[in-house]
């Protein structure tokens, strides 16, 4: 005689309703993203991770392509390894409404700069006390960009006044006058054959 159901036993859980699982993708994905561009700041590869947060490179590689579901710990031992608090990684993909507190306004007189063939410099145009975004025109060589360099968030370089050589990452193009790229600066950059009168707008966020 066929063995009957216990009558005590739960019942099979419920399918999850497209509403809960789509929600459920969204975080998994962004939390891929998250992890993934945590690490590529960091300038460590999977194998360098695993080794310092005791998971496998494999079970890593997992987290960031969405396919795995990852404990707390793993998380918090892989925040330990990129640097990071486990809330920062998890909020490293989201932007929030919230962390945009406000600050005084700054209102800048710039130089006369196109009437100054000579002068040289950076001037900040930031706010202060302003984390999340810097604002700074520059005449002339472009500092700590004339050589290649790698940073988090993103950046956008725009060409005002004389021509420029932009390389990001395999891709270089020439900037003149009216010219801009907007780029994840994580990838390696470099600013080159600068002229004389170049003059330029470079905005940097914070990822």
């Amino acid at each position: 005689m066929p063995e009957s159901r216990d009558a005590s036993a739960p019942a099979p859980s419920a399918v999850d309703s497209p509403v809960e699982a789509s929600a459920a993708d969204r975080a998994t994905a962004q939390l891929a993203k998250a992890v993934a561009s945590a690490r590529r700041t960091a300038e460590l590869t999977l194998a360098a991770t695993a080794a310092g947060s005791g998971l496998s490179p494999a079970y890593i590689s997992q987290i960031e392509s969405g396919s795995a579901n990852p404990t707390v710990r793993s998380l918090a031992q892989l925040a330990g390894v990129l640097g990071l608090e486990l809330h920062e990684l998890l909020g490293a993909g989201r932007a929030d409404i919230t962390d945009n507190s406000p600050f005084p306004a700054r209102f800048t007189t710039l130089p006369g700069l196109t009437a100054m063939p000579d002068s040289q410099g950076t001037w900040d145009t930031t706010a202060h006390g302003v984390t999340t975004l810097r604002s700074r025109l520059i005449r002339g060589e472009p500092g700590d960009h004339a050589r290649p360099v790698r940073h988090v968030g993103e950046e956008l370089v725009v060409v005002l006044a004389g021509q420029c050589r932009l390389r990001v990452s395999d891709t270089a193009r020439v900037l003149n006058p009216g010219d801009a790229c907007h780029f994840a600066a994580s990838e390696e950059h470099e600013i080159s054959q600068t002229s004389d009168d170049l003059l330029l707008l470079v905005v940097l966020t914070k990822e």
